[in-house]
């Protein structure tokens, strides 16, 4: 009995693992695309480019989950999104951000705006490639 049920669940992970691995995507339409535009506008108008990486990396998150991806942002790169042209430039991002979120840093406004500006056309590849 005990190992049918150890099957069964077994089964049950390996179900849910493929859904989430084949499940269709989303095209963005173009109504949400222009939105996301209008927002990566916003967050250029901000001041401190730190508070600019922590909001285009929510933002790089938005469009993904619009596109049908599902969970933390974390796991969704796990799952190697085919739309994103550089997965390991967003990895170092996303990395970026969770340090300027969890540590204190001292990193200076002209790396966080060479990581700012990465962003941008990272986020810019991505609505282009919907």
């Amino acid at each position: 009995m005990d190992i049918v049920l150890i099957v069964f669940v077994i089964i049950i992970f390996i179900a849910i693992f493929l859904i989430f691995k084949f499940k269709k995507r989303y095209k963005v339409s173009q109504a949400k695309k222009i939105f996301f535009n209008e927002q990566l506008k916003k967050i250029l108008s901000y001041n401190s480019y730190k508070w600019q990486i922590i909001d285009l990396d929510k933002l790089y998150h938005k469009i993904l989950l619009e596109a049908g991806y599902i969970w933390t942002f974390w796991e969704i790169l796990k799952q190697e999104p085919s739309e994103i042209a550089d997965l390991q430039k967003i990895w170092e991002l996303h990395k970026i951000r969770n340090k300027l979120v969890h540590d204190f840093d001292n990193t200076s406004d002209k790396i966080l705006k060479d990581y700012s500006v990465s962003y941008i056309v990272e986020i810019k590849k991505l609505l282009n490639n919907f």
